[in-house]
């Protein structure tokens, strides 16, 4: 997989909010209501990480996460490594915001 040109990157960047490029890897750092929280997200994570075959470089201490991404193949960030950061802020989105639980009431 090649690497992301310079202006490629940048436009890609645009697309997810907070994230940002720094030796050689993209990374972002969330901050949760509790530890709780964080181990949903990083759990949901691991599933599709598994599924892309792309793994984070992460740590956790009580509520935040930090994580890294970058394609040690290709020794950079590549659209694997985009992929999976839109992914995941999919997957922040979802937890911090569930869909409401509509019950029938017949």
């Amino acid at each position: 997989m090649s690497l992301l040109t310079t202006q490629l990157l940048e436009e890609a960047l645009a697309h997810v909010p907070g994230w940002v490029y720094a030796d050689k890897s993209i990374e972002k750092q969330f901050v949760f209501t509790d530890f709780t929280e964080a181990m949903a997200v990083m759990n949901k994570i691991a599933v599709i990480a598994e599924e892309m075959n792309h793994h984070p470089e992460w740590s956790n201490v009580y509520n935040k996460l930090e994580i890294r991404l970058s394609t040690h193949d290709s020794n950079g960030v590549t659209t694997k490594d985009i992929r999976l950061a839109h992914a995941i802020e999919i997957i922040v989105k979802e937890i911090r915001n569930p869909e409401p639980i509509l019950l029938n009431n017949n």
